[in-house]
């Protein structure tokens, strides 16, 4: 399993939300830039980067930041955050964006996101399917999807190893532990598929329990910046994990 560091942006500031809740927001002082750069000098290779206010307006606000990590870090940068076209695809990719990832679009507009990966392929894209237990959220969260993941993956489960991350936002940025069971069942039935975890770690052991559930990844980003977990102990998890 791979953990991954997040960094999720609001007016090129790193932001941390409660549950996805706009409203409950917490900022830090380090500079996105610059985290970055200590994210790849602790021997980490991916950075997961967040654009929320991009989630929240839908559309890109922050490109220049992913150029400028891109150009200035050895990371593998996947960027999300209001990606609605093929147009915006293009150019995150030539921006240098290892992998596109998007959420909102997968719901409403299924069948575009399967052409995207026939025409870009299989690993230039991570599914964000965000669930409140029930149902999916979208738009940054903000909206009800009206839909369950289950039955929004009839459309991607043609796809095997295709990645797709799943946060639980009754967790997420809430340090209660994640999520294991739903990942659990999501790998159980869905199990050609790689997924990723995201809400709720705040320690090592969370990050054992989600490798022995059989996920392929895991985000982490409270967890990190409030000193719960060190990049050092990151680096050692996955290196333990090849």
């Amino acid at each position: 399993m791979i953990a991954i560091p997040a960094i999720d942006i609001i007016d090129n500031q790193i932001v941390r939300l409660f549950q996805g809740d706009y409203q409950q927001q917490t900022n830090y002082s380090l500079k996105p830039l610059e985290y970055a750069r200590e994210i790849a000098a602790n021997g980490l290779d991916y950075l997961h980067l967040v654009d929320l206010s991009g989630a929240k307006v839908g559309q890109i606000v922050h490109r220049e930041l992913l150029a400028e990590i891109v150009s200035k870090t050895t990371l593998k940068v996947d960027f999300g955050g209001g990606v609605k076209t093929n147009k915006d695809v293009k150019k995150l990719l030539q921006l240098g964006a290892n992998q596109v990832v998007i959420g909102s679009l997968c719901v409403k507009e299924p069948e575009t996101v399967v052409s995207w990966i026939k025409e870009f392929g299989i690993n230039q894209f991570i599914l964000a399917l965000d669930t409140d237990g029930t149902n999916l959220k979208i738009n940054g969260w903000q909206d009800e999807a009206g839909i369950t993941l289950e039955a929004n993956m009839k459309y991607f489960e043609q796809f095997d190893e295709l990645t797709i991350l799943t946060t639980d936002i009754r967790k997420d940025g809430t340090g209660n532990g994640p999520s294991t069971n739903l990942y659990k069942e999501l790998i159980q039935k869905f199990p050609n598929q790689r997924w990723i975890a995201s809400g709720g770690v705040e320690s090592l052991s969370d990050l054992e329990e989600l490798r022995e559930a059989g996920c392929y990844g895991c985000v982490i980003g409270k967890a990190l910046l409030d000193g719960k977990i060190t990049l050092k102990e990151l680096k050692d998890f996955n290196d333990a994990s090849i």
